[in-house]
């Protein structure tokens, strides 16, 4: 029995000469069942009487469900998050507010396959067709456009009974419309103990480190170390501009603020769980390994303002985008203990000291100087694992010389139209003779 994963497919829509204002229309609808949905759950009502109360005879009934659905899920993940807010004892930032059932604009065409919508692959273009029911007995029409290896996934999920489409979400955005697709499959990911290559990531406030070590001869096959310092910069200046707005009582900006700063952090984190499956898929039979994390929140407490760094970083959200990716390539992923990783030296085992970003080891035996400490920490992550997968606790370890950091920045630098993609980005990683 293998493992399900749902992915979502972003494409946009090719809209056939027709009545692009039914689209408009629908989505206008959309907010109004949102907007009475969460009016209505304040006020008691069940999901069976809400589906009664906001019934409308211009709206697509298996739309309405859809989009009753989604409010109802945005107003659990909210009671969810307020519910935290008060277990917390002196929460960073302010209490939860309800979901917004603000009229301006519109909201997303929420529907389900082959009821709201339908697609098909033309078999003469290999065009993947849509079919958008936006109201009763009125259907919009047209193709699908999108990256060419997200429309190939979105063939196969189309035409083969190993995937399912699931639903879709249809957006507005500057000019142009967004269908956005989940497909849903069954992935068979090996164990760990199979692995023939063990890839080491260290993630702290600026880096990403990578190392790729060969399990049996503990040679290292790929190392790469991402520069994310953007993320902190921008926490740092949203931080800042909050501060100074609650300071003179504007308190509305902080909501839109934070939302901003979360977007973009996504965004950085996206990128960087993308390029670490790429990787690590370079290599043969790879596991993915990661820093066990949990309860070091707890243990870390030097002041408010690192403690207000540290606690922040996202970890878990950035291990989850690692894994769900890796599961989508199947590719297995694991944890091992996270003390001292970045202060033990990967070939003695000895404890060592960091000089700005290098890592010198205090054994005069080993006197091993490593050119990047993050590195240095990735490289006793794979080691670690493998410990724990071939059941050996003694301390020979890897050798010391290590292949040179190539240090890597998400952004490029200059001008350029658009960031380097996460291949190349991998690939600056892969040894010619490693």
């Amino acid at each position: 029995m293998g493992e399900e994963a749902t992915k979502t497919i972003q494409t946009r829509l090719h809209v056939a000469p027709g009545e692009r204002s039914w689209l408009h229309d629908a989505r206008l609808a959309s907010r109004e069942i949102f907007n009475q949905t969460i009016r209505l759950k304040q006020r008691g009502y069940t999901r069976t009487e809400i589906q009664r109360e906001v019934d409308r005879d211009d709206f697509l009934r298996n739309n309405k469900c859809a989009v009753v659905g989604k409010a109802l899920q945005t107003w659990d993940s909210y009671q969810s998050l307020l519910d935290w807010w008060h277990e917390q004892d002196g929460p960073d930032g302010g209490k939860p507010t309800p979901p917004s059932t603000n009229k301006n604009g519109a909201y997303p065409l929420v529907m389900a396959h082959t009821e709201g919508y339908r697609l098909t692959v033309d078999e003469d273009t290999n065009r993947v067709q849509f079919r958008v029911s936006p109201k009763p007995y009125k259907k919009v029409k047209g193709h699908l456009r999108g990256e060419p290896d997200l429309m190939n996934e979105l063939r196969e999920a189309i035409t083969s009974d190993e995937a399912d489409v699931g639903q879709a979400e249809l957006l507005y955005r500057g000019g142009v419309y967004y269908l956005h697709v989940t497909v849903t499959r069954e992935f068979n990911v090996p164990e760990p103990d199979q692995a023939e290559t063990l890839v080491g990531v260290d993630i702290n406030e600026r880096n990403v480190a990578l190392t790729a070590l060969d399990r049996t001869t503990v040679r290292t096959k790929g190392t790469l170390v991402f520069d994310y310092g953007r993320v902190k910069q921008e926490r740092q200046r949203y931080h800042t501009i909050t501060t100074r707005c609650q300071e003179h009582g504007k308190t509305s900006i902080h909501r839109k603020l934070g939302n901003k700063e979360e977007r973009f952090t996504e965004w950085v984190l996206h990128r960087l769980s993308r390029v670490v499956v790429v990787f690590a898929e370079q290599f043969s039979n790879p596991v993915i390994v990661f820093e066990d994390m949990s309860g070091i929140r707890e243990e870390m407490q030097y002041g408010s303002y690192m403690n207000r760094r540290l606690h922040k970083l996202p970890f878990h959200k950035f291990e989850t985008f690692v894994s769900y990716k890796a599961l989508w390539r199947e590719i297995p992923t694991d944890t091992v203990d996270a003390y001292y990783n970045s202060k033990t030296c990967s070939c003695c085992s000895e404890r060592g000291y960091r000089q700005g970003r290098r890592f010198r080891c205090t054994n005069d035996e080993c006197d091993v100087v490593q050119d990047h400490a993050d590195r240095n920490a990735s490289v006793n992550v794979a080691w670690r694992e493998k410990a724990k997968l071939d059941g050996n606790n003694t301390n020979y370890r890897t050798h010391k010389t290590q292949p040179q950091v190539r240090l890597v920045r998400l952004s490029g630098s200059g001008r350029v139209s658009r960031p380097p993609s996460s291949r190349s980005l991998a690939e600056q990683g892969v040894l010619q003779h490693g």
